[in-house]
């Protein structure tokens, strides 16, 4: 078993020595990784569906570490208790979720020093629940996996000020530092937005709403950062 670009890139923001949730797990290939590697000392795999919990606890089973890594069923956060653990992980899944599943435990939010959100969409909703929240984007990276680009977001509590509407999109971390994959997520955001734009420019009627409007003024934004 070996991870991914898209864990693997993970795996770098989880702190050395700290107890992490992987929430929605799926194999548990995630939490193995670190505590194998001695990143982690301890874990908690959580999902929500059967099929993925049984397979986890398989997976834990087949590298003897039952003893670190306690494999849990149950939506989101819901599985844990207060100060249980320093980081919870959610990888693969909307950001929209995402902020669902965090709102719906705001106690757990409160005793965490850390999360790591890969969201699959849903980026602007996610980063701005986290800074209405009190919490900031500490660090972000993007990995590319079977042609695919993804987003890793590092955030901590602490109040800092909201980043613009584009940066809250495409990451204000990256739209600073600019990594090597930074233009060609833009340009997947230019071309997701240009097929929305083609679409509608078929119909008088869509041309003059705001939202067209508001999308070639996005893209023109974008188009600035190539």
């Amino acid at each position: 078993m070996s991870l991914g670009a898209r864990l693997q890139t993970v795996t770098k923001f989880v702190p050395h020595g700290s107890v992490i949730a992987d929430i929605g797990t799926d194999h548990g290939y995630l939490p193995i990784e670190l505590v194998k590697t001695g990143r982690c000392c301890k874990a908690i795999a959580g999902d929500v569906n059967e099929g993925p919990y049984l397979a986890a606890k398989r997976s834990v089973r087949n590298a003897s570490l039952m003893n670190k890594i306690d494999i849990r069923l149950g939506s989101g956060l819901e599985i844990l208790q207060p100060n249980e653990v320093d980081i919870a992980i959610f990888c693969g899944m909307g950001g929209n979720l995402m902020v669902q599943l965090l709102q719906d435990c705001s106690e757990i939010v409160n005793s965490l020093k850390g999360l790591i959100l890969q969201p699959q969409q849903g980026f602007t909703a996610l980063r701005k629940y986290l800074y209405s929240i009190d919490w900031h984007i500490e660090d972000e990276a993007i990995a590319k996996e079977d042609g695919r680009i993804y987003q890793i977001i590092y955030a901590k509590p602490g109040k800092q000020a909201l980043p613009t509407e584009l940066e809250l999109e495409i990451g204000p971390v990256l739209n600073r530092t600019r990594p090597t994959l930074f233009k060609e997520m833009i340009a997947e955001f230019i071309a997701k937005a240009n097929r929305s734009l083609n679409g509608m420019a078929k119909s008088e009627t869509a041309k003059n709403t705001a939202h067209y409007h508001q999308l070639q003024t996005y893209v023109k934004a974008l188009e600035e950062l190539l």
